[in-house]
């Protein structure tokens, strides 16, 4: 077994197919602008590299999130995670320089599988990416600790249509121009 959680071990997790989804995948340029940017973890965590807890989400398309933990654990060059929501994921990867390159599995459905890519940003943040989807993992780190309420009016926010969310911003505007905090 290569994994350090246990249970059965990805299938040819560098197999041509992810080699080609790892060369394939188009990512964002500007790293400022890709939906996991934003913290969204309510949860703050300490980072000691990337080993540890971290909060995780993904979703296939347009389709909501599915937020679960994940516990990572890195042996030389090879990176395993562990996703845990209403099922249980392993992924593992090969880290060349920023990326992680490799494959999932559903522990309890090993015909669900695929190709994963992340991206390291850094200690907080790894932007996830398969072939129907993101799959991202995310730390709140020190500059980002959150209020609770903040980080719940974020994801709320976050399930709000183009509409309401422009209304929300606008009301937002109206508060801080009416308690002397913006000028222009």
């Amino acid at each position: 077994m290569r994994n350090p959680f246990s249970v059965e071990d990805v299938p040819n997790p560098l197999a041509p197919d992810v080699e080609d989804f790892a060369r394939s995948t188009r990512l964002p340029s500007d790293p400022s602008t890709d939906e996991n940017a934003l913290a969204w973890v309510t949860v703050a965590t300490e980072a000691d590299g990337l080993d540890g807890a971290w909060t995780s989400r993904w979703r296939r398309g347009a389709e909501p999130w599915q937020q679960g933990v994940a516990t990572l654990r890195a042996d030389g060059d090879r990176v395993f995670i562990l996703y845990r929501d209403a099922a249980t994921f392993l992924i593992e990867a090969q880290l060349r320089g920023d990326r992680l390159v490799g494959r999932y599995v559903d522990v309890d459905h090993p015909t669900e599988t695929g190709p994963w890519l992340g991206l390291v940003r850094d200690p907080y943040r790894i932007d996830g990416y398969c072939p129907r989807g993101r799959w991202d993992l995310r730390r709140c780190s020190p500059d980002e600790r959150p209020e609770p309420i903040v980080a719940a009016l974020v994801t709320e926010a976050r399930l709000l249509g183009a509409n309401e969310l422009r209304e929300l911003v606008g009301f937002a505007r109206y508060l801080r121009w009416r308690a002397g905090g913006d000028k222009s």
